[in-house]
């Protein structure tokens, strides 16, 4: 007998027992900077507007994923804020059943003239890529990017009452990698959470190939820069939420509860916590960050008359990718490229 719409469905799980939480969608390709991390100097390719989801194509896809007990969405791009009346696709998801939170992660550039309605639509969190303090190599790093803007675009976000508001630095040897210390403590003394992130083999063509893997800074030497400084008590994971593990921070005239996270992709993967999966702008789903192969949603809804076939096929298409994710990825230290697309068309 076949399940009704409303049937509750088991949560999604893969084929090594991870289960499925959180999803990453990214909601357009267009993105106003040019992060050397994220794409080539020229851009890309970008695909004609018809061929992005809509919000109602999006709204059903999230419903699909939120009865099967993914409760935690972050909007990414590109730069999520140059999609028109992204507060209106936050409300529509934010009444979503079962979807708990809604979180979003920006360049900062749109951040001073959106923070409010973001807030008042019902987004949870921010998270800011912020990869220097340096306005030249901020420049440099981004292709374009105004430094002052971007940290005005974090200021706006707090006064909106978003907090803590969360800082992503890309660290990459030989361009910021002597600022570890200064991103820590700006933040520190703001009340803001930053991450280090490893820089991760994606794409063609971007820095990565003009460093030939040598622009990788591992965990263990974040942490030792870290040390430095402050004394360091390790802190796991937070469950449920994003790759960090975090570090909690302790030393002459820092606050109380300061911390950093380090994102640790490349040498020391936490795929068997992995708890997500990532939906592009054209709605492929992707099982895996360093996986190519995608589930091509978007088609299968155009295809489909709209009715509790369409939701189950839906269904199927989601549990049929996922049962295809490996145990872990393909990022090695030395081992260069591992996908096709940039990251900008993944979804950061």
């Amino acid at each position: 007998m076949q399940a009704s719409p409303d049937t509750p469905h088991p949560p999604l799980e893969d084929r090594f027992g991870r289960r499925v939480s959180y999803l990453r969608l990214s909601v357009t390709d267009r993105c106003n900077f040019r992060c050397v991390y994220c794409m080539p100097a020229e851009g890309i390719a970008l695909q004609p507007a018809a061929s992005l989801l809509t919000f109602e194509e999006i709204e059903e896809i999230v419903g699909a994923f939120a009865a099967l007990g993914v409760e935690r969405i972050r909007l990414t791009g590109g730069e999520p804020l140059v999609r028109r009346d992204l507060p209106t696709l936050i409300q529509r998801l934010r009444a979503l059943p079962g979807v708990r939170e809604i979180v979003l992660t920006t360049n900062g550039h749109l951040l001073r003239r959106h923070a409010a309605a973001l807030r008042d639509a019902g987004l949870a969190g921010v998270t800011v890529s912020l990869d220097s303090l340096r306005p030249e190599r901020f420049a440099r790093i981004t292709r374009g990017g105004d430094l002052d803007r971007v940290l005005d675009g974090i200021q706006a976000a707090q006064d909106a009452g978003f907090g803590p508001v969360k800082l992503n630095a890309v660290i990459i040897r030989g361009f910021n990698d002597d600022e570890i210390l200064d991103l820590a403590a700006w933040a520190v003394e703001r009340r803001l959470l930053l991450r280090l992130i490893e820089f991760m083999p994606i794409g063609e063509d971007t820095v990565w190939g003009e460093v030939a893997g040598g622009g990788c800074v591992p965990a263990a030497e974040l942490r030792a820069v870290l040390a430095s400084r402050w004394t360091l008590t390790p802190e796991g994971m937070r469950p449920g939420a994003g790759p960090a593990r975090y570090l909690r921070l302790e030393g002459p005239d820092t606050p109380q509860g300061a911390r950093v996270g380090v994102i640790s992709a490349v040498t020391e993967c936490f795929c068997d916590a992995c708890n997500r999966v990532r939906l592009t702008p054209q709605g492929g789903l992707r099982a895996c960050l360093a996986d190519d192969r995608e589930a091509n949603l978007r088609d299968l809804l155009r295809s489909t008359p709209p009715g509790p076939a369409r939701a189950e096929a839906l269904r199927h298409a989601v549990a049929r990718a996922l049962g295809a994710k490996e145990a872990t990825h393909a990022f090695t230290l030395d081992g260069g490229n591992v996908t096709s697309k940039q990251m900008v068309s993944i979804g950061g």
